[in-house]
């Protein structure tokens, strides 16, 4: 499994204020300007989450403004690079970059598109899907180094991307996209994780402080974890537990971030 799994549907308990909420990610490009019209023709004969876009308008400032159901999307280039000082840290800790090739090489961009989208009512999860499908379009043009995920503060390679959004749908989130699962080492030789990148999504981010299991196998055991949650919602309560093995269970609770982030998070306990 390479960051896809299975929802049932999408969950009544995700939270309401992200509905409608702009949503957005950044294609970062090596010159100074970008192709619309070239990305105008793509996106006239793709659909979008299986609706196919509508009023797709360059307006006179070079914003690309175009309809997906409900979903406003406004693709404007920016006359600037992307604050390196949000990309310096997600940059160096990025690992799904192509041996040889550091995320770090992004820094030389120039300017940098940047993908709104705005006003859709549905889930969270459907509304990251079309941003994930518009923005894969825009990152197989020419010139571009890298893209931005702001939800997750995550830097991706842009082949990966492009590779990784074929198969994102609402049932099957491409969750290395959205989420960023961060390893750590504690000192005594055990593991830890924590996320960024549920909160957007309605649910609260997971914190492992500490596990006797392979970085490898800990992100892929906390991923299929962070899709039972997605599908679960509320019904995630203050203690329950989970089975990690038949022989360990581990107990979920609601606690405050160790690493001081705002609201509650998941913490899980060996």
């Amino acid at each position: 499994m390479f960051g896809f799994g299975k929802r049932k549907q999408a969950g009544a308990t995700r939270a309401e204020g992200t509905r409608g909420d702009p949503v957005i990610s950044a294609v970062l490009m090596q010159g100074t300007t970008f192709p619309f019209d070239a990305l105008q023709q793509r996106l006239s004969n793709f659909a979008i989450v299986g609706t196919k876009p509508s009023g797709l308008q360059l307006e006179k400032d070079g914003i690309l403004t175009f309809n997906v159901g409900d979903e406003l999307f406004a693709l404007a280039l920016m006359p600037a690079p992307y604050p390196w000082s949000d990309l310096e840290g997600p940059c160096h800790t990025s690992w799904m970059w192509p041996p040889g090739t550091s995320a770090t090489s992004v820094k030389a961009h120039k300017t940098h598109l940047l993908v709104t989208a705005v006003g859709g009512k549905s889930d969270p999860i459907a509304r990251r899907v079309a941003l994930t499908q518009v923005t894969a379009h825009a990152a197989q043009l020419p010139g571009v180094m890298g893209v931005y995920w702001p939800d997750a503060t995550m830097v991706h390679f842009p082949k990966i991307f492009i590779e990784m959004s074929k198969a994102a749908s609402v049932e099957a989130p491409p969750m290395y996209l959205w989420v960023d699962f961060r390893i750590f080492r504690n000192a005594d030789g055990t593991s830890g994780l924590f996320t960024t990148g549920l909160a957007p999504m309605g649910q609260m981010e997971i914190e492992i402080p500490r596990i006797d299991m392979p970085p490898g196998e800990l992100r892929e055991w906390a991923i299929n974890i962070a899709y039972y949650f997605l599908e679960q919602g509320d019904k995630v309560k203050d203690g329950h537990t989970i089975g990690m093995t038949a022989e360990q269970q581990i107990r979920i609770r609601h606690r405050p971030s160790q690493f001081d982030r705002p609201g509650t998070v998941i913490r899980l306990e060996a």
